[in-house]
């Protein structure tokens, strides 16, 4: 069988009017010269114009000029096409965000030479939404602790460290505090595993609802959490530790028609200068928490003032 003879130009026009991303032709000083189907829809959709006129204009310049939603990364891209249009770069590419009004958007921007003698240059913008969204959730579930919804020791510790870091430089101010759920293996023993764990997503809720949106709450392990307080010291972080713990008191827990109540102990600490991680803050809010656990439970203790108490 002989397949007809094929026009080159109307086939290769054919294929990329195909293809889903947004491509461009430019010539060796940039100005667009084609554009595919999907980019002239995208110029409709987003401008309410045919999207024809878009050739012939200069990309280098629009990438120089452009504002709103992808504008941060449009003069990177543009040294990303000058270097493959010089024939400095094989290829570039390069993620970026450009959300609109009612949906969230990122795209991978492509460029490659176009192998011709004349010169110039290929960009393409393809959608990739699904798989950053992907990425999103799936960071999310790696730092997430599944019972509680708080944040988990892992992304605690990293969280910290960069906080540490912060005020090792600055001079700034920091604290932490470690949580336990008082007698929390007699409410399991008394009522079961599933008030237990109702008991844990009541707290986390708890504190998290009371924080501030730079906090950093996450479940330590067990029955135990921990809070990341920026930019206070040992006295505010009392203060937030005080207002937890009658919040928690006050808050009954409820589960498959019962109710019963929990309280909580607080150790408290600050982050020290000459700290090289988050470490060493956490052992003395820790040792604060044991203190409170020591005193009768349901209160906060600092670890400045159970120093000063027991001469350590």
């Amino acid at each position: 069988m002989t397949l007809p003879a094929l026009n080159t130009k109307g086939f290769a026009v054919a294929i990329i009017d195909a293809l889903s991303a947004h491509i461009c032709v430019l010539d060796q000083n940039g100005v667009i010269i084609a554009i595919n189907r999907a980019w002239r829809n995208f110029g409709v959709e987003n401008a309410g114009d045919s999207g024809s006129s878009d050739i012939g204009i200069h990309y280098l310049k629009v990438c120089q000029s452009a504002k709103g939603p992808g504008s941060d990364e449009a003069g990177p891209f543009a040294v990303g096409v000058r270097s493959v249009l010089e024939g400095k770069a094989q290829s570039f590419q390069l993620e970026y965000p450009c959300h609109s009004p009612t949906e969230l958007r990122w795209y991978m921007g492509r460029v490659t030479p176009l192998d011709i003698e004349q010169g110039g240059a290929v960009v393409s913008h393809q959608n990739i939404t699904e798989r950053k969204l992907l990425e999103f959730d799936l960071a999310r579930l790696a730092a997430t602790d599944p019972l509680t919804g708080a944040y988990n020791r892992r992304y605690f510790l990293e969280k910290a460290n960069l906080e540490v870091a912060r005020v090792k430089r600055f001079s700034g101010a920091a604290s932490v505090v470690m949580i336990d759920i008082d007698r929390f293996k007699a409410v399991n023993d008394t009522y079961g595993h599933a008030m237990g764990d109702q008991a844990l997503r009541s707290v986390a809720q708890t504190c998290q609802q009371a924080l501030r949106e730079i906090d950093v709450f996450a479940r330590f392990g067990g029955e135990e959490f921990v809070i990341l307080l920026p930019e206070t010291n040992v006295d505010g972080a009392w203060r937030v530790a005080e207002k937890l713990r009658a919040l928690l008191s006050e808050t009954p827990i409820e589960h498959g028609g019962r109710t019963i109540a929990v309280t909580a102990s607080f150790g408290v600490a600050d982050v020290w200068p000459g700290d090289e991680t988050v470490d060493g803050a956490i052992a003395r809010a820790d040792t604060a928490l044991y203190e409170a656990k020591r005193s009768g439970r349901n209160c906060v203790k600092a670890f400045a003032a159970v120093q000063r108490a027991t001469g350590t």
